[in-house]
């Protein structure tokens, strides 16, 4: 196969925005490439937006060295995406995502079986679980490339505590085992767990800083704006109360995000004290737990951390924008619905601490380094 450069990176970029659009990754995670030969293929570049991405920010990569010319970096999986086409000659397309119930299902360390024929002529009989690696390791990129070599019937591997690889000829197959393999890891969580009940939801209020001042809106409709160095009657204003302590304590915090769905409200009652990761980008992006704390703690058990579990119901997101609170929420959501999907199948295979703590430290000083450009 020979594929022209500059349609091979429109396929990316299309492939890229069609992938957001659909849920499937979100943010700049997740990766996507397409094979130009059997020597090269382009691949996204690391931490930029799938939204907005050009031609010249699509990235040539040699699938023999993993070598590349030019000042953009590609991603830090490319090892992964060289290894599918090293070992796949029918493989020319291949995307790399977090999707949510894939990502459940890569924390349970088995393999999925796929029981339904219509998923099975996708995907093949079974989906293999690659070997736990940290990301961007050579170590990660070794258990994707054994996982694919053992199951040459596969078009997909499901990272363990990460997510997973879906390969095709086109973007088109790619993106259609992409979607089956999350349909198919639905089936098969279903097997044993079968959502959440119903619990009644607080009113969550989610805040900006706006200067010296803190604006407050609550899902009810109310919003109020006040001035940071008001103090505030814990008993009258508890909320308001609580996210200017935050705001106060954590000067580059500008946005939280209070949430408070079904499965965050079961993890919070469920889990005992703090919420461990079971993902890596929960280890990355919310840090090496999420506590639970009562209103008047929660600046302390934010410490190091991005969100905190508060008594009375949901968990608290902070980040130094809206966007990035948002990014927290999904991935403690995410992770949220791996710890539940995690006890129905009686297991608890959770990141090591000093895992999660690498993971963080060097996202904050990459994340750090990516604001600051």
């Amino acid at each position: 196969m020979e594929m022209d450069l500059m349609q091979a990176k429109s396929a990316v970029i299309e492939a890229g925005k069609k992938l957001v659009e659909t849920g499937l990754i979100a943010r700049t995670w997740g990766n996507v490439s397409c094979r130009i030969n059997e020597k090269e293929f382009v691949i996204t570049p690391s931490g930029r937006s799938y939204e907005s991405l050009t031609p010249d920010e699509i990235v040539l990569v040699r699938i023999e060295d993993l070598s590349y010319d030019g000042d953009v970096k590609p991603s830090s999986e490319k090892g992964v995406h060289a290894s599918a086409y090293r070992l796949r000659p029918d493989v020319n397309f291949v995307i790399h995502t977090h999707q949510v119930n894939a990502s459940a299902v890569s924390a349970l360390g088995r393999d999925m079986t796929v029981d339904s024929a219509m998923h099975a002529s996708v995907l093949g009989n079974k989906v293999p679980l690659a070997a736990y690696g940290l990301p961007g390791t050579k170590k990660l990129k070794m258990g994707v490339y054994t996982a694919i070599e053992q199951n040459p019937d596969s078009k997909a591997v499901i990272m363990a505590h990460h997510g997973a690889v879906c390969m095709g000829a086109d973007s088109n197959e790619a993106f259609f085992v992409a979607q089956t393999l999350e349909d198919a890891c639905h089936v098969f969580l279903a097997k044993k767990h079968n959502g959440v009940k119903q619990i009644e939801k607080p009113i969550c209020y989610s805040s900006i800083r706006n200067g010296e001042n803190m604006v407050l809106s609550g899902d009810d409709g109310s919003s109020f704006e006040t001035p940071l160095s008001k103090e505030l009657n814990r008993d009258d204003f508890g909320a308001a109360a609580m996210h200017r302590d935050i705001y106060l304590a954590r000067p580059e915090i500008n946005a939280i995000v209070h949430a408070a769905t079904p499965e965050i409200l079961a993890a919070q009652d469920k889990c005992r004290g703090k919420l461990k990761p079971m993902l890596d980008d929960y280890a990355q992006i919310a840090g090496v737990s999420v506590k639970k704390a009562k209103k008047e703690n929660a600046v302390k058990a934010l410490k190091g951390r991005s969100a905190v579990f508060v008594k009375g119901g949901g968990v608290l997101c902070c980040g130094p924008d809206m966007y990035d609170a948002n990014a927290i929420r999904m991935v403690v959501e995410k992770n949220c619905q791996t710890f539940l999907a995690s006890c129905s199948f009686g297991v608890a295979n959770y990141i090591g601490f000093f895992d999660a703590l690498l993971m963080r430290f060097v996202y904050m000083k990459k994340y750090s380094k990516q604001k600051n450009q």
